[in-house]
């Protein structure tokens, strides 16, 4: 028996070298270096353990099956591109993969190691990519056992030295090793996952381990937390995964267990049910017949990082499916890519340490203040900024991200939980006096208190004082205080509130503008759809307008089923630098007469009533062209059904033509719009095509000048 071990152990060990060797020659001859992130940490700021990055954020991700899929052999395996885990980053982002690497079950019979070659690359092109990966072993379907031991012991003699060094690596014992709760596990069930940190502890000494994976986190997880630190697990490099497969309030009960004291073990969920992100619809019902919702809104307000069970790399859409259900939701937090611009924008712009601003709340138009009348309570209720009506708030860093807030009156605002006030009242700062801040996609902020609940501060509509009882962004945004603006000049007003780029940045014109990428902020700031949910089920399944595959050239989706009176926003960046006309094309389709539209740029009907004409088919386009004329800048281009009858629309083209007569480039026709021009017209250079060309012959010559000329004299 011992000489069969042992032959086992050296095939293991020969496997083992094979597959080294293979990762050698990969980070020789790819030019990238592995572990572009520092090894995850814990934070204990807040009297518990929060996992977080060398960024100092919390963990979010989605999943990638490599075991076979569930059960095993019924998905296909799936090696995503450099350029979709880039995507992960700066289009979406996450910063972390988790992956179900290989499986543990009767019905897996390959040995260990057989997904070697290839996790030697994934580790790299998330390591190029900026993301953490999170390595477990999968079930097979056979959820919540260990079927195995000693080929999981194997698994982790084989890949804990492997990725040992890879700093952005972390290691998850084996998924859901117990079936149900944890009121299921018992002493032996944690002995083994003692085994398992023992086994993965050995081999790699540095990586952070995560280890139970519960299947349903309702019990007391205290118990095995205590048992497994009096048996030697150290909880500094180590936490406690576990799944969403139970009802939110027994869930986040189990979570409150674990952030009394940081002798308790960091968590993570590796695994939920992505419909869970957002309030469940007769569409989308749970599996399991239970309504649920605001998974990701929970965990975010208990500084808990996530991986949910959405597959990466199937299709295209499980992405937009994702983003889809996060815009609906309402989650938000801090990319750790700076030029990320969704879900919020990964630059922050917090204004300098000590800068005095009034607070413009977006829920009532209104100005915060603390006045000593009102109990010091932060209340919206000044018209204007004055700096002189206890309106006025000193901003202080207090950490990455982090701010604090100091009234009028010398103290700082405080709270200590849902249904406590923001008050002005306290002389030092603590948890309770720090807010992270979040800059929204349109630039707007908004404010989690991090000590005070977790959640982001919201305007209650009845008395105009302030909680942190925010569940969700867009409960906060859109008619709450979340959604506000700092404002440095008394008597300034900030700009009017706008959705969020579908793409994080405005979309350029001249160019194409497909229909089915408005805005995002949901009904009554990016859209008004006058039926519940997206009746075609594509593209964007969460969200309220109607989305189906389109036959058009080109493929790609419309949106169909418009009714009467709804409308649909999108941010535009006009880059051409003069105010010009330009050629707006609008492509349609119907089986039917009697549908008209209008198109808005900033709040002015630009396009007049247009008229559909009928085409004989849903999917028999037509294009209906108008010349309008705009100025330059981010604006919104609003689009609106009127008439009598449905039609789709697939996408707006707009192409620029030239000046458009009076070459008013500043307001008032002067001699200041003649010294514009010529900046401009200096500045691109003669002969190459810039924003000065006005006669659209590609170049920027004599020939626009003498037509500035020509029109500049006739508008004056």
């Amino acid at each position: 028996m011992s000489s069969k071990r042992n032959y086992h152990q050296q095939g293991l060990r020969w496997k083992m070298m094979q597959v080294m060797f293979a990762a050698l020659c990969v980070l020789t001859f790819s030019g990238s270096v592995f572990a572009v992130r520092g090894r995850p940490h814990l934070d204990t700021s807040l009297g518990y353990n929060v996992l977080l990055t060398d960024n100092d954020t919390l963990l979010r991700g989605v999943s990638l099956s490599w075991d076979g899929g569930d059960p095993y052999g019924s998905q296909p395996k799936v090696m995503p591109s450099q350029a979709a885990l880039n995507a992960l980053a700066t289009d979406y982002g996450l910063n972390a993969v988790h992956l179900y690497l290989e499986g543990d079950s009767s019905g897996n019979d390959n040995p260990v190691g057989y997904n070697a070659a290839d996790c030697n690359i994934l580790v790299q092109r998330c390591a190029n990519a900026g993301l953490y990966l999170i390595i477990t072993i999968g079930c097979n379907g056979e959820n919540g056992t260990i079927h195995s031991m000693q080929w999981c012991l194997d698994f982790w003699n084989f890949y804990g030295p492997l990725y040992k060094n890879e700093t952005h690596v972390i290691y998850e014992a084996h998924n859901e090793p117990v079936r149900w709760t944890l009121n299921s596990w018992n002493d032996a069930n944690w002995n083994d996952q003692r085994t398992f940190y023992n086994t993965i502890r050995a081999t790699a000494p540095d990586t952070f381990i995560l280890l139970g994976s519960f299947m349903g986190f309702v019990g007391n997880p205290r118990y095995g937390a205590d048992y497994l630190s009096s048996r030697g697990v150290s909880w500094s490099n180590a936490g406690f995964a576990f799944h969403g497969y139970e009802s939110l309030v027994g869930i986040e009960n189990a979570i409150s267990l674990m952030k009394t004291s940081t002798s308790y073990p960091a968590l993570l969920c590796t695994e939920f049910w992505p419909g869970d992100s957002k309030p469940a619809t007769v569409s989308e019902p749970h599996p399991d017949g239970v309504v649920h919702d605001g998974y990701n809104n929970a965990f975010e307000s208990h500084y808990i990082g996530w991986t949910q069970f959405q597959w990466l790399g199937a299709s295209d859409a499980d992405l937009f499916d994702f983003k889809s259900k996060m815009s609906v939701a309402g989650t938000v937090w801090t990319p750790d890519v700076a030029a990320c611009n969704w879900p919020a924008k990964g630059t922050l712009n917090i204004p300098l340490s000590g800068s005095t601003v009034g607070i413009f709340s977006r829920g009532n138009g209104n100005f915060l203040s603390a006045a000593p009348a009102n109990g010091s309570n932060l209340k919206a209720d000044l018209a204007n900024y004055t700096a002189t009506q206890n309106d006025a708030f000193i901003i202080e860093n207090t950490g990455t991200r982090f701010v604090s807030l100091k009234a009028a009156n010398g103290l700082y605002v405080r709270t200590t939980g849902a249904t406590d006030t923001l008050t002005a009242i306290s002389a030092s700062v603590s948890k309770t006096e720090k807010y992270e801040w979040l800059q929204l996609s349109n630039g707007d902020v908004a404010l989690r208190a991090y000590g005070g609940g977790g959640h982001l501060i919201k305007l209650n509509t009845t008395d105009s004082l302030i909680y942190p009882s925010a569940g969700t962004a867009a409960d906060s945004a859109y008619g709450a205080v979340a959604n506000f603006v700092t404002v440095d000049t008394p008597g300034s007003l900030p700009p009017s509130f706008t959705g969020y780029p579908y793409s994080g940045t405005p979309q350029a014109i001249p160019g194409v503008v497909q229909a089915e990428n408005f805005d995002l902020g949901g009904e009554g700031v990016a859209y008004h759809d006058t039926a519940t949910g997206n009746d075609g089920g594509m593209y964007r399944p969460a969200e309220g307008v109607d989305i189906e595959t389109t036959s058009d050239s080109g493929g790609g989706y419309n949106v169909g089923w418009i009714g009467t009176g709804e409308w649909l926003e999108y941010t535009v960046n006009v880059t051409t630098p003069v105010r010009g006309d330009y050629t707006l094309t609008v492509r349609v389709a119907t089986n039917n007469t009697g549908g008209t539209f209008y198109v808005e740029f900033n709040g002015i009907n630009e396009t007049g009533t247009l008229t559909v004409p009928k085409t004989n088919g849903w999917q028999t386009w037509t294009n209906i062209s108008k010349t309008i004329t705009l100025d330059p800048d981010v604006q919104i281009m609003r689009f609106v059904r009127t008439g009598s009858a449905e039609f789709n629309l697939n996408k707006f083209t707009l192409t620029y033509i030239g000046g458009n007569g009076d070459m008013d480039l500043d307001g008032d026709i002067d001699m200041l719009d003649f010294a514009l021009f010529a900046s401009y017209w200096q500045q691109t250079g003669c002969g190459t095509c810039g924003g000065a060309d006005l006669t659209g012959d590609g170049n920027v010559w004599i020939d626009d000048l003498k037509s500035f000329c020509d029109n500049w004299m006739g508008g004056i």
